[in-house]
């Protein structure tokens, strides 16, 4: 019962508008998202333990983790992290007193009444997606190719690669992270959980830097309950950090794809605004050093006015 009480903290994300606004994260970072979404950042000392033992062989690294999500469902899981009853939350409390009044004769039934209860309440509520952002101060990639292991090599290997060849190696990496079920698709995580890919891509984007992009579905297996949870996932290098997002979505998902690529623009319009600033700074330099140039050539001599200001007139058009 424990396991499905968990399952209604995770999924109870109420939503009530559908106006976009753009979330700074500390600075960090920027995504668009509904009106109605904040963050919150996991300070916990379960959660830091956690990311510590995750990156003990990257020295120096430090990551910081994000919940982004509608107001209601991230309040709820900042109010579970700081010691408070679950119970005192009224879609949980309604839930567990209609159970009671239920009274079901087996944990399979009631498991599965609580599953169903919980998406209607989901759907009338018009819940959306909730992400994981993640921000590291250092290249995850730069630190894994200087390992010399396995990985080490594999990404020394893409990070010279451009984009057709980049596209013919995913397919090979595709076919060996789903090569125990043998079909190009599924990834057992354990025996109650498993991934089924729909898009893998990796790239590189217009900074040269490689990013990861996929979606598929989350499958888990509850004793006799299962659980469809949709997920897009996407991992960027830029300015030597890497960003981190996974975004999952239970109900109503037939427009998740297309709301997370919508959520990740704005970093992707970080990264060519970069690229962007570079070049202009670039031309604006051509440009000048161009006519300091023309302009000492018309001083010593070696132009005459004329053809000082045709060719002035040349480099300003």
């Amino acid at each position: 019962m424990k396991l499905f009480l968990l399952f209604l903290l995770f999924s109870f994300a109420l939503l009530s508008s559908s106006f976009s606004k753009i979330l700074n994260i500390e600075n960090k970072i920027q995504i668009e998202v509904p009106a109605s979404h904040k963050f919150i950042k996991y300070d916990n000392e379960e959660v830091k333990n956690s990311i510590e033992e995750f990156i003990q062989d990257y020295e120096g690294m430090e990551i910081d983790l994000y919940l982004v999500g509608p107001k209601k469902y991230v309040d709820l899981e900042k109010a579970i992290l700081d010691g408070e009853d679950p119970m005192d939350n009224e879609y949980v409390r309604s839930i567990m007193n209609k159970l009671k009044r239920k009274n079901f004769k087996d944990e399979v039934r009631a498991g599965k009444w609580m599953v169903s209860e919980a998406k209607k309440i989901m759907k009338k509520e018009k819940i959306d997606f909730i992400t994981y952002a993640l921000v590291s101060n250092q290249s995850w990639i730069k630190i894994s190719a200087e390992e010399g292991d396995e990985l080490g090599d594999m990404i020394n290997d893409l990070q010279v690669m451009d984009n057709q060849e980049l596209k013919e190696a995913t397919k090979e990496i595709r076919k060996e992270i789903t090569k125990l079920s043998g079909n190009n698709k599924s990834i057992p995580i354990n025996e109650s959980m498993t991934i089924n890919l729909s898009k893998f891509n990796i790239a590189k984007n217009e900074n040269d830097e490689l990013f990861l992009k996929s979606n598929g579905k989350l499958i888990m297996i509850l004793g006799a309950i299962k659980l469809d949870i949709m997920l897009n996932v996407f991992i960027a290098e830029h300015k030597s950090k890497t960003y981190a997002f996974i975004s999952a979505c239970y109900v109503d998902c037939s427009k998740f794809n297309s709301k997370f690529n919508n959520m990740i623009k704005p970093v992707f319009s970080t990264i060519k605004k970069t690229v962007k600033t570079k070049t202009t700074n670039t031309s604006n330099n051509d440009f000048i050093e161009q006519l300091e140039q023309l302009n000492s050539l018309f001083k010593s001599g070696v132009l005459t006015k004329e053809e000082f200001e045709k060719a002035k007139k040349k480099i300003l058009n």
